[in-house]
């Protein structure tokens, strides 16, 4: 599983995760003490530093993904506390 380097710009944390969503969703999860109005999160395999490759994703971006994953759980009659698949 690939380490991931998440920033909000206030907070940093590295997750092991699938993909740089689910390392953005576990870091609010687990780690995060909130979620940026406004803001952003910048996602990297490489380390803290800005790279060409990094992911970025708008606190709307993440929210809206976050709602849709817990709406599918919902509709699967799964517990929505159980994301670290997505």
């Amino acid at each position: 599983m690939p380490k991931y380097y998440i920033s909000d710009g206030a907070e940093k944390t590295v997750i092991e995760a699938d993909s740089p969503l689910q390392a953005c969703f576990r870091a609010i999860k687990h780690r995060f003490e909130g979620v940026p109005v406004k803001g952003h999160y910048k996602i990297s395999e490489q380390g803290f530093d800005t790279h060409d490759d990094d992911v970025v994703f708008s606190s709307d971006e993440v929210i809206h993904a976050l709602v849709e994953l817990l709406n599918r759980q919902k509709k699967k009659g799964e517990n929505p506390k159980n994301d670290e698949d997505e």
